[in-house]
């Protein structure tokens, strides 16, 4: 198993994802997608103080999350991808790479975006590619930590 998990959260790497979710899945892997913030160095260093022992941590623009994904260099290990729209997504599910689940984390009522629940706010081009994700039958739920129940996103 390569992805173990997919979430669109507007911080990416943050104290819940390193502390909460990387033990409950096990992650030997973190992989922030985001064609702008792997072009800005001072915050990609920051993001890798924050990583915990043991584990990688890739911060990286789509082409390459492709690229590296398609050519098997992480078919070894169990890589938790973070992104902060949908749209990346399905950038990499039609590339070929298979996420199994999609999970919403943070995504902050701002541009515009109207409340879906506490900590989701969504605009309409983001709920039309969460729709896009559910037609390929991934299942895409909200889960703020790992011991919330998980709950079906119905778009």
């Amino acid at each position: 198993m390569t992805v173990v998990l997919a979430r669109i959260d507007q911080r990416l790497v943050h104290g819940l994802i390193v502390n909460q979710w990387a033990q409950a899945l096990k992650v030997k892997r973190f992989m922030v997608v985001d064609d702008e913030i792997s072009q800005n160095e001072d915050i990609k260093a920051s993001m890798r103080m924050s990583k915990p022992a043991g584990t990688g941590m890739s911060i990286i623009n789509t082409e390459k999350a492709i690229t590296n994904f398609t050519s098997g260099k992480y078919d070894a290990q169990r890589v938790f991808v973070l992104v902060k729209e949908p749209e990346t997504l399905i950038k990499l599910i039609d590339a070929g790479v298979e996420i199994p689940k999609v999970d919403l984390g943070i995504i902050f009522n701002e541009d515009g975006r109207v409340p879906v629940t506490k900590f989701v706010a969504l605009n309409d081009k983001e709920k039309s590619d969460l729709k896009t994700i559910q037609d390929k039958n991934i299942p895409t739920v909200i889960q703020y930590v790992p011991t919330d129940t998980e709950e079906p996103y119905k778009g």
